[in-house]
């Protein structure tokens, strides 16, 4: 598995958490009572696993790509930094949004709104990630770059625990029901299936 594998293997863990702020979002707004925790552990997530873990990952991919004359400044990694950026500011906002619904200061629906902010923010980077970016990398890159990045992706990780991990936990701790308009019946598989 190569660095660029790495991150797609955690797009798809965060997408799992986005799941479920999503179907807390939907859950909530058709009446049903979701805890201002899960959400306070969502942000907890995105300020731990997405930005300190993943996005810091992603920064050792930008500065490879820098240090072998890519421009910072403009085009895609600037369009990229600028949504990790927007991403730390709206995982702030939803980590207060907790504490002003907590205290009664904030309505549930500004924290879904925000939420669901994160959610469409996230989805709309991750497949520019994935469709335009993570493909000039491996253009980009040879295989010793990629391996250098590699490496340090692991001292990322060392220093923040795998993010699958606490996406599983996450996703297990606050079980929703299955949003209307899926399949009756249909279930989930287990977060740890197909790692």
């Amino acid at each position: 598995m190569d660095a660029i594998d790495i991150l797609v293997n955690e797009h798809r863990h965060i997408e799992r958490v986005m799941d479920v702020l999503e179907r807390a979002v939907e859950y909530g707004r058709g009446g049903g009572d979701v805890s201002p925790v899960l959400f306070e552990r969502a942000a907890h997530f995105l300020v731990t696993f997405v930005d300190g873990s993943h996005d810091a990952k992603e920064g050792e991919v930008f500065q490879a790509l820098t240090s072998r004359g890519l421009p910072p400044g403009e085009g895609v990694l600037a369009a990229l930094s600028g949504q990790h950026a927007l991403g730390r500011e709206l995982a702030a906002e939803l980590r207060a949004a907790v504490r002003a619904v907590t205290e009664g200061i904030l309505v549930p629906e500004e924290l879904y709104a925000i939420a669901e902010r994160y959610v469409r923010l996230h989805r709309g980077h991750t497949e520019a990630e994935e469709v335009r970016f993570f493909p000039l990398v491996r253009r980009l890159l040879p295989a010793d770059v990629m391996e250098r990045v590699r490496a340090k992706f692991a001292r990322i990780e060392a220093a923040h625990g795998p993010l699958a991990d606490a996406a599983d936990a996450l996703e297990l701790a606050f079980p929703l029901p299955v949003p209307t308009g899926r399949r009756p019946g249909h279930v989930r598989p287990p977060p740890w299936v197909g790692r």
